[in-house]
């Protein structure tokens, strides 16, 4: 796509040299030929400056047009979720992992809610997990009993299996502290009971926060070791997506969760749905086939 007002930009920027050109030639050469020919381009360049303008102008408009038929379409579509989700997980609980730098998406929550899941726990992964600190990255060396020169991609996968356990109501509570004290790791809710799933919530915007190597890929394979069914998620704006680590886990994704697109995905694949959902070149599908009879009410 032209960027028009960096085109915009490169005609000014021309158009002033052609000017300053024609001062200097003047002055310096008097030649009425060359002049001229200037005169002439800085016409056609004006011309498409305020081609440009009126484009950009028309393009705006309708960039606002088009993002407030899509801000409706999503509002309508936030108010089937209820009616098109409600008591496929009834009774589920589950837990959550936010890993990149986002919130949980409220749409999100709500579509669990409707569907009858409830969140029972929720880990937060801290900044200090970038080791940046070196007396963070001395204590965790020292807690694991690892070498000195071991790389900081190397501790992370060893938190991120500290988390599983923790998770699973296997780990210890001096593990708990350990993380939690040195800002690695936030824990919250009931980690004693037992889970139907683990969402993960993936995708960074600031590369600070780029673990999906490490510690999301460390943490999915000791979840689905111990057969904890994963589901991994990031918004759709997220910068730094997670996905193609995600699907090469053998794990449902959903690429787009803060839509009402990517939530009813979410709850269809945790219902017996699986797949890779969204709108990114890593999606398979759109999102699962809905059952004709949660569209209409009733058997058809």
């Amino acid at each position: 796509m032209i960027d028009l007002r960096y085109h915009i930009a490169s005609i000014v920027a021309v158009f002033l040299a052609l000017a300053l050109g024609i001062l200097i030639g003047s002055t310096i050469v008097g030649d009425n030929l060359i002049v001229e020919q200037q005169k002439k381009m800085i016409d056609r360049l004006e011309l498409q400056f305020y081609d440009l303008r009126e484009s950009e102008a028309i393009l705006s408009s309708d960039n606002l047009r088009l993002n407030k038929i899509i801000s409706n379409y999503e509002n309508y579509s936030q108010t089937l979720i209820p009616a098109l989700v409600k008591g496929r997980l009834e009774g589920t609980q589950i837990g959550v992992i936010i890993s990149g730098d986002n919130e949980l998406p409220a749409g999100m929550i709500n579509a669990l809610s409707s569907a009858g899941a409830a969140i029972v726990s929720k880990t937060v992964v801290l900044s200090g997990l970038s080791l940046q600190d070196e007396e963070v990255r001395k204590r965790v060396i020292e807690f694991y009993g690892l070498e000195t020169d071991s790389e900081n991609d190397v501790l992370r996968q060893y938190i991120a299996r500290s988390v599983a356990t923790v998770i699973e109501n296997n780990g210890a509570p001096e593990v708990v502290e350990f993380l939690q004290n040195n800002n690695l790791v936030k824990f919250s809710g009931a980690n004693k009971t037992p889970l139907a799933g683990v969402i993960i919530l993936g995708g960074a915007n600031d590369y600070s926060f780029y673990f999906v190597d490490s510690f999301d890929s460390a943490l999915i394979d000791e979840l689905n070791n111990n057969s904890i069914k994963v589901y991994g998620v990031e918004q759709y704006q997220a910068v730094y997506s997670y996905m193609e680590q995600y699907s090469q886990k053998n794990i449902s994704t959903i690429d787009n969760v803060e839509l009402s697109l990517g939530q009813i995905s979410l709850v269809f694949a945790m219902a017996g749905e699986p797949g890779n959902y969204g709108m990114k070149t890593t999606a398979k599908k759109l999102m699962p086939t809905l059952p004709v009879e949660g569209i209409w009410g009733q058997s058809q």
